[in-house]
This record gives structure tokens, C-alpha cells and sequence, in this order.
């Protein structure tokens, strides 16, 4: 990893990305992280995780993301070891956004990771998905407890935020 700047004392983050195999991911969100790590900025312990209905392995994803990121990289084409070492990272869930099931596996990879890393890592809940889904999304992370602590966890929503000012504040 090329390094400007010493991750090592940056918490554990994880990134659960729901609309993970979307353009916004592909074009936008990815290639942003790749670009951080490139530059120092991502912590030493991390997991990028995309969440959603395509059936993906961890290596058919991170084929496809190689693609996006020699695409729309600001950094240009990946280079071959400094891809391997970010992607290694990048982690596919097959998901439904209604379904409880989803939402026990985010909570056990938490687990696994916190355990790994021997701390609680920051838990950052992207939703690239329609406006309908947030509210579904966000009812379901806080019925299964993954984003009760307002220290270590974040829900990112991806505009627009709601489609008139009562939804909005619903949302909100």
C-alpha cells in the first residue's frame, strides 16, 4: 500500500454498502475507498461489504469491481498489488433488504471482524438504494441492534432524502 498518511491508529471501520452491485457503487463509492486506501487514509483493520440480490461470490464481486475501479479510478488502472491488497478487504453479501436473515448476517460478520481486530469496530450503513428502501433498511438495523451505539455506528443515506418535506421528516 503507497501511504501518505499512518492509518495505524484509525479504528476498525466497517462499510456495508446495501445497493452494493449498483452504478453508484461501481462509479462512485469503490473507487472513492480504493482511493483512500491508496492515499493512506483507511485504517489498517477495514471491510468494504456489498450487499444485494445478484448472486456474487467474494471473487466473481471483486472481478467486477476491478473493472469499475480501472474505469473510474481518479488514480487510473490498478496496480496489480496494491488492488490485491485493498480487495482482499472487499467482501459480497447476497441480500434482501425485507428479510431478517439478511440483517443476522450482517450482525455475525460484526462479530467475526470485532473479535478478529479485538475491538468494536465503527459500523458505517451505506443505503445506495431507491428512497423507499430506507425506512425498511433503517426499521430492520434497529429491530436486530446494529446501529444502537452512537459512537461506532452511521447511516449514510443516499439522496434524495425522501420525495417531499413530510417524508423527509419521517425519514429523519
Amino acid at each position: 500500500m503507497s501511504s501518505t498518511k499512518d492509518s495505524s491508529k484509525a479504528h476498525p471501520t466497517i462499510f456495508f454498502i446495501f445497493g452494493g452491485t449498483g452504478d453508484l457503487t461501481s462509479r462512485k463509492l469503490v473507487p472513492a475507498l480504493y482511493n483512500l486506501f491508496l492515499d493512506g487514509w483507511m485504517p489498517d483493520n477495514f471491510a468494504v461489504i456489498a450487499m444485494g440480490r445478484t448472486v456474487y461470490t467474494d471473487v466473481n464481486f471483486r472481478e467486477e469491481l476491478l473493472k469499475d475501479i480501472n474505469q473510474f479510478s481518479r488514480s487510473g488502472k490498478a496496480d496489480a498489488e496494491q488492488w490485491k491488497a485493498f480487495s482482499q478487504h472487499v467482501y459480497f453479501q447476497v441480500s434482501d433488504v425485507q428479510d431478517s436473515k439478511t440483517y443476522e448476517e450482517q450482525g455475525a460478520r460484526i462479530r467475526h471482524f470485532e473479535q478478529m481486530w479485538g475491538e468494536a469496530p465503527t459500523v458505517i450503513f451505506y443505503l445506495a438504494v431507491a428512497p423507499r428502501f430506507f425506512s425498511i433498511i433503517a426499521q430492520n438495523l434497529a429491530k436486530h441492534h446494529l446501529a444502537d451505539n452512537p459512537e461506532k455506528s452511521r447511516i449514510v443515506i443516499e439522496k434524495p432524502f425522501g420525495h417531499d418535506l413530510a417524508s423527509a421528516k419521517e425519514l429523519n
